[in-house]
């Protein structure tokens, strides 16, 4: 026992830095815990979610994985056990990212510095207690991407298990269809060989289409949801000039009656809030067809006010001290840590709600958190411990243009290992942000996933560009300089070639044949 102390011991004192990051966010999600029992809830999604686990079929709006998470969880028949696996999920998306950049040679302080903001960012802490499924993507998603990265040659039960993690990355959150594509492409630049990308596609695919199945027989359509229509057709209700543009009279009566200049944010026509509810008048989901039809002659006959809108947004997204409307204010206070008459919120009763401690049907119970000296020092936590959106996108552009320059002591480019995985992580980034603001509202709680991919893709373009490359780029050490430690895969190389070797030696002592020799000259 002692022997175990003191190994323990000294793993804690070699990785002293991301110990000290696991201390600090375990004790602030078990402070969550306990000024916050048992989880936030109430949110439109959130009743939802929990309808679709009660019944166990799937959501119109959304796919089943986080449902059938929660179908899981409610056989404890208690809501805090919800909070409890997202908040232990967080920490160990924390020590994924800190191991996965070690396994990739990064010194280990930028490896904390990677891992901190999943940690540490209050906004993070803040959803993992929402029984919403931004905490289940964002450790998903980390998760394939670990798979991924984790060998220079993933092996072929590795590219299938990691398929199957983007499968249920893309049936939690529909955002998830496009970046499986990226990584699609990712693997075909990085040249791992067809049958890895044929295993990772098929173990990919034919979840999805299983899923697509089940879909099929509930509401008579081969998809994941039947809102994708109406999320396209609400981002064009700010825009669209319903005079000219060749609609029929059906599609019409969907356009907003507002002129341009007064029209709602664009969720408020989503949801059904504005006072014609012009969303109300083709409800369910065998009308998607008609928003969509609506959606895509609006951005044909007006693609430049459509990337305008799309653009301003996300600008106003990652724009520091933005003055938002009422709409985006109120849900940006749902993602900050309430306390009482302390909230801070910028609108008056938009703030996170308790859930009731049973697993109870949606909509029932749930109350304001008193104050108490706990969540007031968890608001003050919550004031200043956050990543700026802009800090992320400026991330994500650094591990971009990182790639452009060729790392020290020469070699390729995009074309090695570290730059792809990078531009992979740089990209996802991007894109969840653009896919955000393209089928929704400006909403900060679509950045959380951020926190994996943004300083994950940092670190490790930081790291190719102080590294030296591996051979064959490399230049020959000098005489009597120390050789370079092996890497396992390279190891493992070595020993194959020995083996070879020793075979062939063996075979031709058996047969007698002699051993080639270089004629002289």
């Amino acid at each position: 026992m002692t022997g175990a102390w003191r190994m323990t011991g000294a793993w804690l004192r070699e990785h002293r830095a991301l110990a000290g990051l696991v201390a600090a966010g375990a004790l602030l999600r078990v402070g969550m815990m306990a000024a916050y029992y048992p989880a936030f809830g109430y949110f439109y999604d959130t009743r939802a979610y929990m309808d679709a686990a009660s019944s166990g079929t799937p959501s119109p709006i959304w796919p089943f994985g986080y449902p059938a998470m929660l179908k899981v969880l409610g056989t404890t028949g208690h809501i805090a056990s919800v909070s409890a696996v997202q908040h232990l999920m967080g920490l160990v998306m924390g020590v994924g990212i800190y191991a996965l950049c070690t396994r990739r040679g990064v010194r280990r302080s930028w490896s904390a510095l990677a891992a901190a903001p999943v940690l540490l960012d209050a906004r993070q802490i803040q959803l993992e207690h929402y029984v919403l499924s931004e905490t289940l993507f964002s450790f998903l998603l980390l998760t394939g991407v670990a798979l991924l990265m984790w060998s220079r040659r993933p092996p072929l039960w590795l590219m299938g298990l990691s398929g199957l993690v983007f499968a249920l990355v893309t049936l939690t959150r529909t955002v998830g269809q496009p970046i499986a594509a990226l990584v699609v492409l990712y693997l075909i630049v990085r040249r791992v060989g067809w049958r890895r990308i044929a295993l990772f596609t098929v173990s990919l695919v034919v979840p999805v289409v299983a899923y697509m199945v089940w879909y099929d027989r509930h509401y008579d359509a081969y998809a994941l949801n039947s809102y994708t229509g109406r999320y396209l057709w609400q981002r064009t209700t700010t825009f669209v000039d319903c005079t000219r543009t060749d609609f029929t009279p059906q599609e019409r009566q969907i356009c907003p009656p507002e002129p341009l200049g007064h029209r709602e944010v664009s969720d408020v026509y989503l949801w059904e809030l504005d006072r014609d509810r012009i969303g109300a008048r083709y409800p369910g989901p065998e009308h998607d067809w008609l928003f969509r039809h609506f959606a895509l002659k609006a951005i044909r006959e007006q693609p430049g006010d459509f990337a305008a809108a799309v653009a301003t947004d996300a600008w106003h997204l990652v724009q520091p001290g933005w003055p938002a409307p009422a709409r985006i204010a109120c849900t940006t206070d749902l993602w900050t840590m309430p306390s009482g008459g302390r909230s801070g919120n910028q609108v008056s009763n938009c703030t996170a709600t308790l859930m009731a401690r049973g697993f109870q049907p949606a909509g029932s119970g749930g109350a304001a958190p008193t104050v108490t000296p706990l969540n007031s020092a968890l608001w003050a936590y919550g004031q200043t411990v956050v990543m700026p959106p802009s800090a992320l996108v400026l991330l994500a552009l650094f591990a971009l243009a990182a790639t452009v320059r060729r790392r020290r002591g020469g070699g390729r480019r995009l074309r090695d290992r570290e730059a792809a995985d990078s531009v992979l992580l740089a990209v996802m980034s991007l894109s969840l942000l653009m896919l955000g603001v393209t089928l929704s509202v400006i909403d900060l709680r679509f950045l959380v996933p951020l926190l994996v991919t943004a300083p994950l893709a940092a670190v490790l373009a930081a790291h190719r560009l102080a590294s030296r490359p591996t051979a064959p780029d490399a230049a020959p050490a000098p005489t009597g300089s120390p050789e370079p430690a092996l890497s396992a895969e390279d190891t493992a190389a070595s020993t194959r070639r020995v083996h070879t070797a020793g075979v062939e030696t063996s075979r031709r002592k058996a047969t007698g044949i002699p051993r080639s020799r270089t004629p002289r000259r």
